[in-house]
């Protein structure tokens, strides 16, 4: 079975840091170990390399539609689409999905989409893009709640990490809370800030997409022991969460500003990383996270935009090390029981071979984690 994976946007340097982009490739990276896959998507810098078993093709778009990055436009997919038995689209609403779609059906090709809450122009609702896709690959729960038109042909997968990568390690903590992400209003960094002591060490790493914010934050931060410090490549953020005590994930589905973001997070990639990493976190109780952290077992929840709230459990955890090594433990044993990338790789090629393409409903769907029993990166949309 040849998979090709379609992302408009490329995870790296010359493409973007966002979480759905690096979904996209550690998801096929996975999957190669299994079968032959392709990943085809979008930079600056047009090249043709291969990590592992995995093929990776990125072409330079001709032209963003609306002038939004997650809208390239190139027929260089094309060829590709030929090669494939399977087609995996990452992100739905763009026009390279709706394309996907049209002409994958049109070769009698299955197709198969994961939403990760980026969006540009497009025409899914006069192309009926979703219905004519095969099935669904949907990252959570919540994210699949405003899908619930297809039920029959959704599949919830969740996300991973490589626990390769992502290990603790025996060494001393320092007593530091820990951010991670893009610095966009919706992460809610500042209620991380306004909620923790003065004195607390508060490490912030992530790029500024939102420069008034950026401000605001540096503002809020000036007499506090607030480091930030730039995007780190991804083979540096295992040295970031085993360093810190605490990660903290404060995202908010109504900034400061008053804009509204019903999906801000449909999972938590960081989440799971820092947890793999042995290290507990504090997060919003919003979106997919409830899905992921188990309340007071693996790290804790907290109402979103609660800054004192926000504040009591994360320094509860920093003042407590038995506590903070109790509940680092069971994060990681917790991600290594059920969100692993070669799970996902195993449950899409299951839900692949069990669809042919002009299926539309579900054989059932695998039970969710044990994280959903107790009941969304990352936007990929860009400056």
């Amino acid at each position: 079975m040849k998979v090709l994976h379609v992302s408009p946007l490329f995870f790296g340097a010359d493409g973007v840091v966002g979480g759905g982009e690096r979904y996209a490739l550690e998801l096929a990276l996975a999957m190669a170990q299994h079968t032959p896959t392709r990943l085809f998507s979008f930079a600056r810098r047009p090249r043709r390399e291969r990590r592992g078993a995995l093929d990776i093709v990125v072409a330079r778009p001709r032209h963003y539609l609306g002038g939004k990055n997650v809208n390239p436009l190139s027929a260089a997919f094309l060829p590709h689409l030929f090669w494939a038995d399977v087609i995996h689209c990452h992100q739905v609403h763009t026009v390279l999905t709706d394309l996907c779609v049209l002409v994958g059906r049109a070769l009698g090709k299955p197709v198969f989409l994961t939403d990760h809450a980026g969006a540009g122009k497009n025409y899914a609702h006069r192309l009926h893009t979703v219905g004519r896709a095969t099935g669904l690959l949907l990252v959570s729960q919540h994210n699949a709640s405003g899908y619930g038109r297809w039920s029959a042909k959704t599949t919830i997968i969740y996300g991973g990490i490589d626990h390769r990568r992502f290990m603790p390690r025996e060494a001393v903590r320092a007593r530091r809370a820990l951010y991670v992400g893009r610095i966009i209003p919706y992460k809610g960094i500042h209620h991380l800030i306004e909620g923790t002591r003065p004195t607390t060490d508060v490490r912030i790493v992530g790029a500024v997409y939102h420069d008034q914010y950026g401000e605001h934050l540096r503002r809020l931060a000036a007499g506090r022991a607030v480091t930030f410090v730039p995007a780190q490549p991804h083979a540096a953020l295992p040295d970031e969460y085993r360093a810190a005590a605490v990660s903290v994930l404060p995202s908010v589905e109504v900034d400061l500003y008053g804009k509204r973001y019903p999906k801000s997070e449909i999972l938590g990639l960081v989440l799971l990383e820092a947890m793999a990493c042995a290290t507990p976190v504090v997060c919003s109780a919003i979106g997919g996270m409830p899905e992921l952290v188990v309340d007071g077992e693996t790290g804790v929840l907290v109402p979103p935009g609660a800054s004192a709230a926000l504040g009591e459990q994360v320094e509860r955890i920093l003042d407590d090390p038995a506590l903070a090594a109790r509940l680092g433990q069971q994060a990681r044993a917790h991600v290594l029981a059920r969100f692993t990338w070669d799970r996902v790789a195993r449950v899409c090629l299951d839900t692949y071979a069990s669809r042919p393409p002009g299926h539309s409903r579900a054989s059932g769907n695998p039970s969710p984690p044990a994280a959903a029993d107790g009941h969304k990166g990352a936007s990929s949309d860009g400056p």
